[in-house]
């Protein structure tokens, strides 16, 4: 679903046709999605991604287990789409994932999925008897390369021990007679993997697995470029911040996913609600910066390219 930012010449009537013409809604008062970050770190080291970069230069923890509980105590009383425990890190890392999924799963509308991003690397028989047993709904898991020189060189794991853990998974949720979590393969298409995507394709389509490849992008300013197999260009239009909300270990509330150096904190839910966030006149002015093609305070925003 596509979003826009309303103006005050925006009437109900306005934006019913801009409904009907472009199929775009105006931004909610609560956000349709939200990552929640309840452990900061990751096992792996890819090479395209930005904690590659600032795993170093920034604090690192885990979320206190009270402020989780009142972060999904709040987006259980709005009818929000998906709420994913992770946010630029490794979800497995957290032993208690199984729990929060199951929070989660306690206090949310039937509306409301659930959905994590792993590198399966810590997807063991326990992890994953927990995650079914939990009900999360989507388990998408990244495998950036098909032979162990390509994969080490991506991600920095071994690969033999992931295919494992996801044929383990496989094997648990048929035992188990479970449809899900529904399980997806994604792999970036890079200049380290490209030449093993179609044998990607077939690996997967015997194992009847849904796999999804999807285009390299700098994560906001990293120069990875001699990664992409296309030309970069600037993002524009981009829409993230009228959907999605951000939310860090320690609370604070950032404008984007890709802001690996929390340079625009928006609030701390510690402090504030997620609403009060969400819809606070610096969070609203922001917004019209970027539209404005004002990035004075959206430094990010400026250099954030796609291929």
């Amino acid at each position: 679903m596509e979003y826009y930012m309303p103006g005050p010449e925006d009437t109900l009537w306005r934006k019913f046709v801009r409904w009907r013409k472009h199929r775009q809604l105006p931004r909610p008062r609560f956000p349709r999605a939200i990552q929640i970050q309840t452990d900061s770190r990751c096992n792996a080291d890819c090479v395209f991604c930005g904690w590659h970069h600032t795993k170093g230069s920034q604090p690192q923890g885990r979320m206190d287990e009270a402020l989780f509980r009142k972060l999904v105590d709040e987006c259980g009383g709005h009818w929000i789409g998906r709420i994913s425990p992770y946010l630029m890190n490794e979800p497995l890392l957290d032993p208690n994932m199984p729990d929060k999924i199951a929070y989660i799963n306690k206090r949310r509308k039937f509306v409301t999925k659930t959905k994590i991003n792993s590198n399966g690397a810590l997807l063991s028989e326990g992890m994953s008897e927990g995650l079914v047993d939990a009900g999360l709904r989507h388990l998408w898991i990244s495998v950036q390369g098909y032979s162990e020189e390509t994969y080490r060189q991506s991600m920095g794991l071994s690969l033999s021990k992931v295919l494992g853990n996801i044929d383990k998974f496989l094997e648990i949720k048929s035992r188990k007679k479970k449809d899900l979590p529904k399980l997806t393969i994604t792999t970036l298409k890079t200049t380290i993997v490209e030449n093993e995507l179609e044998y990607a394709k077939k690996y997967w389509a015997d194992r009847n697995v849904r796999f999804k490849i999807h285009q390299v992008d700098n994560r906001s300013g990293q120069d990875i470029s001699h990664l992409g197999t296309v030309a970069p260009k600037l993002r524009r239009n981009c829409d993230l911040f009228l959907k999605q909300a951000y939310v860090l270990y320690n609370g604070d509330v950032i404008i984007c996913c890709h802001d690996w150096e929390r340079t625009v904190v928006l609030g701390n839910v510690g402090e504030q609600s997620l609403y009060e966030i969400w819809n606070s006149p610096r969070f609203l002015e922001l917004i019209r910066q970027y539209q404005a093609g004002n990035f004075r305070n959206l430094k990010i925003c400026a250099s954030c390219t796609v291929t």
